[in-house]
């Protein structure tokens, strides 16, 4: 079962994967904000998938949850 979890996570969209690890973490979404440095209806647009986070913001996000950007992100070269 945490086999097929772990593949549904994988092959997921990025925003979605956000969302998963702030609640792994806890966090409501203005914490998850704050501890990305960004406000609250910025974080809600990505984890909504509306907008995409530059190469900072996608780095203080995988920072922040303590996974690599290409964890989240995959290996595209955007931004």
């Amino acid at each position: 079962m945490a086999r097929k979890i772990e593949e549904i996570i994988k092959n997921a969209p990025w925003y979605k994967k956000i969302e998963v690890l702030r609640i792994l973490q806890g966090w409501t979404q203005e914490e998850a904000a704050e501890k990305c440095g960004t406000s609250p209806r910025i974080y809600w647009n990505w984890e909504k998938g509306i907008s995409y986070p530059r190469t900072l913001s996608r780095r203080a996000i995988a920072r922040a949850f303590g996974v690599p950007v290409e964890e989240i992100f995959g290996s595209e070269k955007v931004g």
